[in-house]
């Protein structure tokens, strides 16, 4: 596999406000669209919308989804078999 087939293609897909009734909590789901060879997936990061300017929704969305990948890389890293 080369080094583009490796990469993702990662698109944002939507900002959404959403209002927890129970806690009166709001926050913004931001999902993204990733996808490579023989790959594909859709995640949603939560942000806190109290805590943030609107300017920095995507960028602090972008960081999560960062981290959420590499806590997903590290818990999985004894799956992974020989070369492939």
């Amino acid at each position: 596999m080369s080094v583009e087939d490796e990469l993702f293609e990662i698109q944002l897909q939507s900002i959404d406000r959403e209002l927890d009734v129970t806690t009166m909590d709001e926050t913004y789901e931001v999902e993204f669209s990733c996808h490579r060879t023989g790959c594909r997936g859709m995640v949603t990061v939560s942000v806190e919308a109290e805590v943030i300017a609107t300017t920095e929704i995507v960028p602090v969305a972008m960081s999560r989804l960062h981290r959420t990948f590499a806590a997903l890389a590290e818990q999985t890293r004894a799956w992974r078999i020989g070369a492939e």
